[in-house]
């Protein structure tokens, strides 16, 4: 049986039979206790014993269940891989990064485990989750590949900047990509700078997607008539006329390069 162990979060919904049940299970010694010390004891011995392995505060896993995205979904409430995270798991990428981008229903504290740091980065909506359950038995949750896209074009820092989003734009499967979920995350920010951003990235890439034309009229309808930028103002040394938007002068050269 493969399962987390977080007191703190379980204890708030379940009794502390239950709890232990789960721990119990694991352990596999001893009758189930009443005392929550006594649960807290058996915990500490699975540590002792090389069977539990204390993730962060209050969190304990299995040894040997080393694979960052099942910790990061698992160690924290409703976790939730975000941003580069997704996208890295997506398998698109061009950089690895050592820390784990995960969204929670509870804000919580970095916390390092095996060479990693999980780092809470909260999401402004949560529209298209994908969950299933690894063959350790694990969940894992990732935002679909279409809300990614639309994350990480609202925060492009988080995206881990903009050579890293237009890779994954450039190679993420045009079957995994799906209009009504894009428009809906979109409607969902309710941000004229990101419908923007949106417009102009996807249509730089359309060779690909095939957008119809009536995607790209919604952008520039919700997009109202101020000037925006798409990363930092510093680096933007051009201007996007069509899209109102102050662009890098080098992105169309890093769009051949990749």
């Amino acid at each position: 049986m493969k399962y987390f162990i977080s007191l703190p979060v379980i204890l708030c919904r379940m009794t502390l039979n239950q709890t232990y049940t789960l721990a119990h299970a694991h352990i596999n010694t001893w009758s189930t206790p009443v005392k929550e010390s006594v649960m807290w004891s058996r915990l500490r011995q699975g540590k002792k014993k090389n069977i539990l392995a204390l993730v962060r505060r209050g969190v304990y896993m299995p040894v040997d269940i080393d694979n960052k995205f099942i910790i990061g979904c698992n160690a924290v409430q409703d976790g939730v891989l975000a941003y580069h995270s997704a996208l890295e798991y997506h398998l698109l990428q061009t950089q690895e990064f050592n820390e784990l981008y995960v969204h929670s229903s509870r804000s919580f504290r970095s916390f390092e485990y095996l060479g990693e740091t999980y780092v809470y980065k909260k999401l402004k909506i949560l529209h298209d989750i994908i969950e299933h359950v690894d063959s350790s038995g694990y969940h894992i949750r990732v935002t679909s590949l279409s809300q990614t896209l639309v994350d990480c074009m609202y925060n492009i820092n988080l995206a881990g900047g903009i050579e890293e989003l237009m890779y994954a734009l450039s190679e993420c499967p045009t079957d995994k990509i799906r209009m009504p979920v894009i428009l809906k995350c979109l409607e969902l920010y309710n941000n004229k700078s990101l419908w923007q951003r949106a417009g102009y990235l996807f249509s730089l890439f359309n060779h690909r997607f095939n957008l119809p034309e009536g995607f790209f009229n919604k952008c520039k309808s919700a997009m109202g008539n101020n000037q925006s930028y798409i990363i930092n103002p510093y680096f933007c040394d051009s201007y996007n006329p069509e899209w109102n938007l102050c662009i890098p002068g080098n992105i169309q050269s890093q769009i051949k390069l990749i």
